[in-house]
Order: C-alpha cells, then structure tokens, then sequence
C-alpha cells in the first residue's frame, strides 16, 4: 500500500508541476527526488532514503533541519496572530526584527523593509536606490550596474541584473537600465590578465562604465562579494572589494550589498562583507534569515537613504512582506546562530574542508577548489591546463552530482554547469564533512574515468 501511495505521489509529482531551473520534459520522463523529512544535516526521501544534504536545502538552512524550537516558534505565533501587514501599519514580530538586523548588521544600515525572497529583495533595493536618488533632486540616476556571471533572482528587475544569457534571453525585453561589468574570478579572468600584475582590472572596470554611462546616471552597484552558485562561489582577491567600495563613494553610487546566499554565518561571518570591513548602503538578505523554515527576506538600508525615502509615500510593498509568522521563525533562528555561535564554526571549519578538497586537484577533471567558510566548489574542467570546459552537450558535473546521490549525499551544479556546488548546514561535523568528502571522491573518480 505504501508503494502504490508513493507512486501516486511520483506520477503527480511529474504531471502537476512546473520545476524551477529543471527541463520539464526531463523529470516527466526519468522522475524526480521527493524528499520528505529532514533532521539536521540529513533529509530522507519518499523510499526511505538518507542522504546528506550538502547544500543545506537551497543554500538556506544555515542552522540544519528540524529544529524543533523554531517550529514551537511558528505555532506560538499563529496562536497569537497568525498575519498582519506592514502597509501603513505592523506587528510585533517584525518590530523585533527589524531591531535585531540592526543589532547584527555592520555599518550604518538600520532600517528593513521586509519582504518574501532574495529576489524581491534585490528588486526592493533597485527601486529604493533609484527613488532615493530622484528625492535628492537626481533623476538621472537610474542605472544599476552588475557583475557578469551574477545571480540575483528570478523577477524582472533581478533577471535583468542576471550574468547568464539564458536567463535573460527567453524573457526579453528586460528592464533598462542595467549595466554590466566582468566579476572577479582569477580562474576564469574576463579582463584576460594574471593577479597581482593586473592592477585589479575587474575593479576598475567599474569605474570605466560609471564614466561611461555618466556618473549622473548611475544610481547602485550590486555585489554579491563571494558570488552565488551562477560563478561557483568565486571568491575576490583581497583588493577587490575594498577598491569597488571606494568608486562608489566617489561616484555617489550606492553600494547594494547581496548576501542572500552569503549572510547569517555562511562565509564565516555573520555576513561576507565583513571579510573586507566596507559598510554598504543597502543589503540584501533571504535564505538564511530564518534558514528556510518560512519565506522571509529583507532590503535593509542605512539611516540616511531611509531619510530621504521618508520624504514622501513609499509606493512598494508585498502582501506578505513583514509577515509576524514568519518574523518569528526568523527571530528564532537567529536566536539559534548566535546562541551556537555557528558563523565561527564555520570559519573554523574552514581550514580542514579546504584541506580536504586539495585531494581533488589530483583527479583530471578537475581544475580549481575555492571557497570560504562554509560554501565551497569544484571547477571541473575538460583539459586542467588550458582551464577548458567540458562542452554543454557533455554533462560532466551534473553525472558527478547524480553519482553522488546515489551513494547518499545530495550537492548542486552551479548554473553555468562547470562547478560542483557544496554548501551544507553549519552544524555539520567534522565526521559528517569526511562522509561527504568520501561519496564526492567517489563520484569525481568514476567521472574521470568515462571522460579518459
């Protein structure tokens, strides 16, 4: 009886959804995972089977699964009042909030407009820099300008600040005014130059497009500082953001910093700027703000821009945006990253999954290990020494990531399709961090095999 009911399950599962990032017609014909439970660092699906989950979800479930005192958080809250709005009014839960993100946050940021995912946070920021500069008598100052091989969601405005042409080339026409410049990644230099003697070319390619465009016309620049699973998790030289910061403040551009994937401890930090000591004029946040347990993200901005905004009515705003539900999960998980200090943890961490992913390079397809903290990568490559990727008809990474969870561990290919994505909960363990190691090695070694 159990199987029928499962295979029921994996029938609808193929015929009444339409999957994010997946081909459709793939999963109608093979299937899909289901997964139905979770308890930490571990997820089991509809058959019974466990798996390590070494993306933490989606890159969102910082402090691990089934935390049972953010579920009593939730239950407590519905008892209370289970939705109010933020439109002219709000709730305690998110008052609280709003307070505790000041708390944490570094810089001048202290003032939170709430809202449902990291892309409606980017997009919330977008409109925030432009009518902040229209206030100050500064229409002309609309653009945003973005880093190639971004990511920054999935609405109009965020697909539009998208690295990938395929993301924007089946939506087009996009949103004007968005301009785009390399990203930093020594790897895979789009400048074509060699670090240290490259003068940090990336970065000043920043200030070439701010005077191109018109200083006058360029209103934010968005950054994910270590950027997100469309690059792999390409970490800046140590110059690079300290540098991009400086142009804006020289530009009257306004830094919109994207931690999304980055922030509540994933970088080993409680956010990744933090790793170059910048203050930011906006950040963004999602994912990690309550690990998942319910949607909730936030453009967070300085004082100063929330000032100007005040000046007149804020003509943004999502139905569910400061939802108290929600406020309450993530107050709790906050309550659980800092109570177990998970952001250090992570930075401990760090040393011994970077010295384990060394035991890679060894193998042929594979061409770089980086990350920091806790989110890391593998660069698989066709030829190591001319750093050439494995064409798109030759789906190496991804048999890499199947083999993996069919030996029990569950990891991502980053969007471009040449890096092998690893970004567990922060609870992990040094024995979980071993176990996982073992089922990657495996699933390089017998991808190197069949490739030669």
């Amino acid at each position: 009886m159990a199987s029928e009911m499962s295979n029921k399950v994996l029938d609808n599962a193929k015929k009444h959804l339409l999957y994010s990032m997946a081909h459709l017609g793939r999963i109608r014909q093979e299937g899909i995972r289901i997964i139905v439970r979770g308890e930490d660092c571990h997820v089991w699906d509809i058959h019974g089977n466990k798996y390590i989950d070494a993306m933490a979800g989606l890159q969102v479930t910082n402090v691990g699964h089934g935390r049972k005192e953010i579920a009593q958080a939730i239950s407590r809250q519905l008892e209370d009042i289970e939705y109010w709005h933020m439109f002219g009014s709000t709730n305690l839960p998110a008052v609280q909030l709003a307070e505790r993100i000041d708390q944490i946050t570094p810089g001048r940021l202290s003032v939170s407009h709430f809202c449902n995912s990291g892309s409606e946070a980017n997009d919330s920021a977008f409109k925030i820099a432009r009518i902040y500069h229209r206030m100050r008598g500064q229409g002309l100052k609309h653009k945003i300008i973005y880093r190639n091989q971004s990511y920054h969601g999935m609405t109009m405005g965020a697909t539009s600040a998208a690295g990938d042409k395929a993301y924007r080339a089946m939506c087009e026409p996009l949103v004007p005014g968005f301009v785009r410049i390399p990203n930093c990644h020594c790897y895979r230099c789009f400048c074509g130059r060699e670090y240290p003697s490259c003068g940090i070319e990336c970065a000043m390619a920043l200030e070439r497009a701010i005077l191109e465009e018109g200083p006058e016309t360029v209103a934010a620049f968005i950054v994910d500082a270590v950027q997100g699973s469309a690059s792999g998790y390409a970490t800046p030289v140590p110059e690079y953001i300290p540098m991009v910061w400086e142009i804006c403040r020289k530009y009257d551009v306004l830094y919109i910093d994207d931690e999304v994937i980055t922030g509540f401890g994933r970088t080993g930090r409680m956010f990744a700027v933090e790793h170059w000591g910048v203050e930011p004029d906006i950040m963004t946040m999602a994912k990690g703000l309550s690990s998942g347990y319910l949607p909730i993200a936030a453009a967070v901005m300085t004082g100063e821009i929330a000032d100007v905004l005040q000046e007149t009515m804020f003509l943004h705003g999502m139905t569910y945006g400061g939802h108290p539900t929600c406020a309450a999960s993530a107050l709790a998980n906050l309550d659980i990253i800092e109570r177990e200090n998970l952001a250090a943890k992570a930075a401990a961490m760090e040393p011994y999954v970077m010295e384990r992913l060394q035991d890679f390079l060894d193998y042929p397809i594979v061409g770089e290990v980086r990350g920091k903290g806790m989110m890391y990568a593998l660069e698989i490559v066709k030829d190591k020494a001319t750093r050439e990727a494995f064409s798109a008809g030759v789906p190496t990474a991804a048999k890499v990531v199947e083999t993996a969870a069919q030996r029990g561990a569950i990891f991502r290919v980053g969007a471009f399709g040449g890096a092998i994505l690893i970004c567990p909960p922060l609870t992990m363990t040094r024995d979980l961090v071993d176990q996982m190691m073992a089922i990657l090695q495996e699933a390089v070694a017998e991808a190197s095999k069949e490739v030669g």
